[in-house]
């Protein structure tokens, strides 16, 4: 299967204080996706190109680079995904909140402020009758109504760095865990479409390496944080037998407080994906490949 997709999943971040209130945003509002797909693994590769709507005004938000490549693996019982993404480029969302900003006047932006990470996420499906591939990967097709309860567990791996100057800029490597229960519900109809309802919620570790650099040399601190997430999922789409195509709408949300620290972190994201897509009969080569791969697979 091979389907292209538009979406707007980015990195942001939020940070409160009892004073203040700092929201970044990347100057990439829409992303393009390629995704290859056959039976059990996937590839995808996704980029923010200057031609899609709201990726071209550089003059007002700044200039963001972005990429991600992931690849995931989804079987009967269990799936697996790893991704990499990378974004330079930010900018003030709530400016106005800190200088006069008239209209048509450029955001405070943040060039040199970069965010890198490393993602694995796992889940067990509970139920025999429902599709993961069909979720995940679209390499199989769910035919009937069914849900299933999957529990998930996420790992992630981040730096996030300034490095717009030598001193008086920060750096932080973070490590985060969360473990949560999720459920998954498919209603089809006439065996071609489809709504689709996921919520999970999850409860992790975050710990965080913060280096400050000073005139008189780097000051390191480090915090452990208990962090909450929660993540919904709704969806309306078709999957017939060779074209398929789908609408997601997703909800992400974070909340933890800095250790020692009046400090809030939030993230709550809403944003969209749509994709269409077409299944093709794969090489030769590639199925002889996967077949080896399947013979070693426990049953």
């Amino acid at each position: 299967a091979m389907d292209i997709s538009l979406n707007n999943s980015f990195e942001i971040f939020e940070v409160k204080t009892t004073t203040d209130k700092f929201i970044l945003y990347p100057n990439t509002p829409n992303h393009l996706q390629l995704k290859m797909s056959y039976k059990f693994i996937s590839f995808a590769f996704q980029f923010a190109p200057d031609f899609l709507p709201g990726n071209d005004d550089e003059n007002l938000r700044g200039r963001t680079r972005t990429f991600k490549l992931g690849t995931s693996l989804a079987f009967k019982k269990w799936y697996f995904g790893v991704s990499y993404a990378k974004v330079k480029g930010y900018y003030l969302y709530n400016t106005d909140e800190y200088t006069t900003q008239a209209n048509g006047e450029p955001y405070i932006q943040f060039p040199d402020l970069s965010y890198k990470g490393f993602s694995l996420n796992s889940g067990f499906n509970s139920n025999n009758k429902f599709s993961t591939k069909s979720l995940t990967s679209q390499t199989e097709r769910q035919l009937k109504s069914a849900g299933s309860f999957i529990p998930a567990i996420s790992l992630r791996y981040y730096i996030i760095d300034d490095k717009s100057s030598d001193i008086n800029t920060q750096k932080s490597n973070s490590i985060e865990a969360n473990l949560g229960p999720g459920y998954v519900y498919n209603l089809v109809l006439k065996e071609k479409f489809y709504f689709s309802l996921a919520l999970i919620a999850s409860l992790g570790y975050l710990n965080t390496k913060l280096t400050t650099r000073l005139p008189e040399g780097d000051y390191i601190s480090h915090q452990d944080n208990l962090i909450f997430r929660g993540d919904g999922k709704l969806g309306v789409g078709y999957n017939g037998p060779q074209f398929y195509m789908g609408l997601y709408g997703n909800t992400t949300m974070s909340e933890y407080r800095q250790e020692n620290t009046t400090v809030r972190n939030f993230d709550t994201r809403v944003f969209y994906h749509l994709f269409i897509g077409y299944r093709i009969k794969a090489p030769s080569f590639v199925r002889k490949q996967v077949k080896v791969i399947e013979s070693k697979i426990p049953k």
